[in-house]
């Protein structure tokens, strides 16, 4: 008998949204709130359902990460991973992921997160991330995805691109914001 279990990573797993705790963490606390007031038309038409999560998304990268050296991102990406997520994860799902592990099932974590800052963390429990892709050209970042943003629809979509679900016998799914629904539905 085959076990998956999948967990959603930011409001879920992780108590906050790391891509704001990280872009805090990279640019530092003044630049952020800056370029949240530059951004907030379009942060306010995602939030209204007029403009949609992956473009709003894009636009954020672009502001704030175009441009850098992807070299230099993966390092800080790294660092906070490894001194930021811990402290922050929510402890009742944190068990949940420990006890899938401790039998042996087949953990993921599936997100709309760069699996940059997510992966140095998990990879120490051997926990593979699935999530959205940086476009990354000649080290530099494009402001771009090289996938879909992992949200929604998509979540299903890259779950279906690595895991053949078919092999599994029971699946577990740890989400609790609108973009896991469909993620949600492939519990059994």
């Amino acid at each position: 008998m085959k076990t998956l279990a999948l967990f959603d990573f930011d409001g879920t797993l992780y108590k906050k949204d790391s891509l704001i705790g990280f872009t805090k963490y990279y640019k530092g606390n003044a630049v952020f709130y800056k370029g949240i007031l530059t951004l907030l038309p379009f942060l306010l038409g995602m939030k209204l359902g007029i403009l949609f999560n992956e473009k709003t998304k894009k636009r954020y990268m672009t502001h704030f990460f175009k441009n850098e050296e992807y070299s230099v991102f993966k390092k800080k990406a790294e660092l906070f991973a490894l001194t930021k997520i811990e402290k922050d994860l929510n402890p009742q799902i944190l068990l949940y992921l420990k006890n899938h592990l401790n039998s042996k099932h087949d953990v993921y974590i599936v997100t709309a997160s760069f699996p940059e800052w997510i992966e140095p963390w998990s990879k120490k429990y051997n926990i593979k991330v699935i999530g959205t892709r940086l476009e990354v050209l000649n080290n530099i970042i494009t402001g771009e995805f090289n996938s879909k943003n992992c949200y929604g629809k998509e979540k299903v979509n890259r779950i279906n691109e690595v895991l053949d679900l078919e092999k599994f016998d029971t699946i577990y799914v740890y989400g609790c914001g609108k973009g896991d629904r469909e993620m949600l539905e492939l519990k059994k």
